[in-house]
């Protein structure tokens, strides 16, 4: 989580309230532990916005063009612009208009009093959430020092023995400025000072002419300081006046509070609640009240309020407004992850549709036929009409890191598993996604995964009642050498068929690519019925006439590859593949005909691997690696091949090898039961089964003609586009369907009278 804290022009407003809260919220944000930029060309997270000034509004724009959350901070209002500067009170009612619809951008607001968040809610019409968060206090700096209390009365020539007033401010109206001046001139003994300064030609003639010239001889304005002088008042000064008619909070009044200084204030409802009076300052309502309640503190008349008057800072303090804020922030961004799924969800809802959850902990942009499957179905479903929500794992692989939500995709914190090619492992268990999940009001859930995503699924669907499929991608006996590298090989095999019967012989439709895995999942002991559906694909985007061909033609002429003949291969890199059998074999491939070379687009765990066997079998200039390429381009690299390649008896369905016919290029692969349906020997490509038949392969292949080359081509593209993205998704609505349907009968035979409802 980052945070953009933006305030515009500080060099304009350094000397104000805002400015001193900027320095606040830095030193709170680093006690706190939470990465901050003032760099608005920054990534960050949230934005908490301190201005009302012109670049407001662009700012406001690129921060939801980032998807970040919003957080106003409500410095400002109409009440306290009134009576400040020349023409003020003219242009406030704009004033308060822009307020209105600048703080109405926000996620959350945050008025540092009570008295400001009931202002903000009758009479501004705000609808986000208000925090009360104080601008809070250094009280470690502002503390009583008997140091810096001598260097104030040495600054100023005064003695111990001299009576002090002090106060801080703009020199406006709303401040109370002309009754300090009047306050004094009844207390002619007294010293008053008045820290800060204003422009004089922005301020009104009369208090121009009250703070230059027109002020008795007992009243100082010695202008904006800081350092010891100025901290130094705050323990010297035998009081604080702030007759201030109108405030959001009062940074100066904790500055003095902090320094156990006796505080006199005006009787406003600014205060109520946080300052009593007579017990951590005192009150009055005119001038004579003021006179009179200075005049019996330098009497000793007055209680001693010291001790109160430093608690009260010390519960303003900088590191617990920095937690405070922390929580602010932590909170608004899931309330901003829930108002963009329902928003997302109202946007997208249309009648007689569904609400889909499609959970899978592998998901764009990661390249594996899971992440592909789930995304091509997305985009059918959508095309469909319904409402399509994924939830997969975070992409920045930290556990600890946050959840995201954008498009409709829902990322929940994970630690990547390197042994398992890189899968992602999200928390087994996340209230805060269950939440959200709630929030989607999911009709079916579409479970594509049997990891940690699959947990909260399930929760999900027991928590609220939710229907749902499991469609069985991976057979998981090819996958256990990752976690036994080769030992215990049939009893690892036998685990996971047990496994794979506890997960799909449950209450829950079955959905599976292909009849291979079909028959897999009976050998299991899986019983009920399943949806045979195999995985669509985008043959429209696959086809020769979508390449990019000129950066086609680069890679080929950066490859050497223009007159070669072009074996390749486009798929993951892992052990499953069996690539060693086809790298094995390519020499005699290469021998038998020399003007060929085997292109290889992907990567995995097995890469290293499979480099080191090309390389030791001298084969270097002949087997090139391209490695990883986005999903977006990958037809671009299934049209540098003439032949595709593979030796997998691994897969569910082979979307690699209907990719590779729908881009036009016929398929070269060892027999498998899955691809009975997918690769017609010797219409749409060659079988193989051992090394010899291997090289029969690319005989037959080879002595084709011209014209029998085009035909095969033909042939694998018109075999590809059985495979469509509609028949697909009308398959899969169908099993969804028979879910819903099966869990409403369950409902109401345990409920009678849900039939009625």
């Amino acid at each position: 989580m980052k945070v953009l804290l933006y305030f515009e022009g500080i060099d304009k407003i350094s000397k104000s309230g805002v400015g001193m809260a900027m320095s606040h919220q830095i030193k709170a944000l680093e006690a706190a532990g939470v990465e901050y930029t003032l760099d608005p060309e920054d990534d960050y997270d949230i934005l908490h916005i301190n201005t009302v000034f012109i670049n407001s509004e662009p700012i406001i724009a690129e921060a939801k063009k980032k998807g970040a959350a919003i957080i106003y901070h409500a410095h400002s209002t109409e009440e306290d612009f009134r009576n400040s500067f020349v023409f003020s009170n003219m242009v406030s009612k704009f004033v308060k208009e822009r307020l209105m619809l600048l703080y109405r951008t926000a996620d959350c607001i945050i008025a540092p009093t009570p008295y400001a968040r009931d202002l903000l809610l009758e009479k501004y019409r705000i609808n986000a959430p208000i925090e009360v968060v104080s601008n809070g206090v250094n009280v470690n700096k502002f503390r009583y020092d008997p140091v810096k209390a001598n260097a104030f009365r040495e600054h100023f020539g005064f003695s111990k023995d001299d009576k002090v007033v002090i106060a801080s401010g703009l020199w406006i109206k709303r401040k109370g400025i002309l009754d300090f001046i009047k306050v004094a001139e009844m207390l002619p003994d007294v010293k008053f000072v008045w820290f800060g300064s204003t422009p004089l030609l922005s301020i009104p003639l009369e208090i121009r002419n009250a703070v230059t010239n027109d002020h008795p001889s007992n009243v100082f304005f010695p202008g904006y300081m800081q350092g010891d002088v100025y901290e130094g008042a705050f323990s010297s000064a035998d009081i604080f006046f702030f007759p201030t008619y109108e405030e959001t909070e009062g940074i100066v009044v904790l500055e003095s509070l902090a320094c156990s200084g006796t505080i006199v204030v005006r009787d406003i409802p600014v205060f109520n609640g946080w300052l009593k009076d007579g017990v951590n300052c005192f009150k009055g309502s005119t001038n004579e009240d003021f006179a009179r309640l200075i005049r019996a503190k330098i009497n000793g008349e007055l209680p001693d309020v010291s001790t109160a008057a430093r608690k009260t800072a010390e519960e303003r303090d900088i590191p617990q407004i920095g937690q405070k804020l922390k929580r602010i922030y932590e909170a608004t961004q899931e309330d901003v992850i829930t108002t963009a799924i329902r928003k997302f969800g109202k946007e997208n809802y249309m009648e007689k549709k569904l609400r889909i959850g499609l959970f899978s902990d592998t998901y764009p942009p990661d390249v594996n036929g899971v992440a592909v499957s789930v995304e091509t179905l997305r985009k059918q479903l959508q095309k469909m009409g319904h409402t399509v929500f994924v939830i997969t794992a975070t992409l920045d692989t930290k556990l600890v890191g946050g959840v995201d939500f954008e498009n409709g995709i829902l990322r929940i914190p994970a630690v990547k598993i390197k042994q398992l090619y890189g899968y992602r492992i999200s928390r087994p268990m996340s209230v805060q996604a269950l939440e959200y999940i709630k929030n989607m009001n999911l009709d079916i859930i579409h479970i594509n995964t049997e990891f940690t995503i699959r947990m909260i699924a399930i929760s999900a669907s027991k928590l609220y009642g939710i229907p749902y499929c499991y469609t069985c991608h991976t057979m998981w006996e090819d996958y256990t050498y990752y976690i036994t590298k080769g030992h215990f090989e049939k009893s690892s095999r036998k685990m996971v068929g047990v496994y794979t019967k506890h997960l799909y012989d449950k209450d829950c439709e079955i959905i599976v690519p292909t009849k291979k895995t079909y028959e897999l999942l009976r050998t299991y002991g899986i019983k009920k019925q399943m949806h045979i559906v195999p995985t669509g694909v985008d043959t429209a985007r696959l086809n020769p006439s979508n390449i990019d061909r000129q950066k086609v033609d680069e890679i080929i002429e950066s490859l050497g590859a223009k007159d070669k003949f072009r074996i390749i291969y486009v798929g993951r890199l892992a052990n499953e593949k069996s690539l060693d059998f086809v790298i094995d074999n390519m020499p005699a491939v290469f021998s038998k005909y020399p003007d060929s070379m085997f292109i290889i687009t992907g990567y995995g765990p097995a890469e290293d691997e499979l480099k080191a066997l090309v390389k030791e079998k001298n084969l270097d200039k002949k087997i090139i690696f391209l490695g990883k390429q986005q999903p977006n381009e990958i037809q671009n690299y299934f049209a540098l091949g003439d032949v595709f390649v593979t030796a997998s008896t691994s897969e569910t369905q082979g979307l690699t090898y209907i990719e590779s016919m729908a881009a036009g290029i016929p398929v070269i692969a060892k027999y498998d039961e899955c691809l009975e349906d997918v690769l017609i020997d010797s219409k749409t490509g060659f079988f193989f089964t051992d090394s010899r038949s291997f090289l029969d392969a690319f005989d037959k292949f080879r002595s084709l003609s011209s014209d029998g080359r085009n035909e095969m081509k033909k042939n694998a593209m018109e075999k590809a586009n059985e495979y469509s993205l509609e028949s697909f998704g009308e398959n899969i609505i169908k099993a969804y369907y028979r879910a819903i349907r099966k869990h409403t009968l369950k409902r109401s035979s345990r409920n009678p009278n849900e039939k009625n409802k």
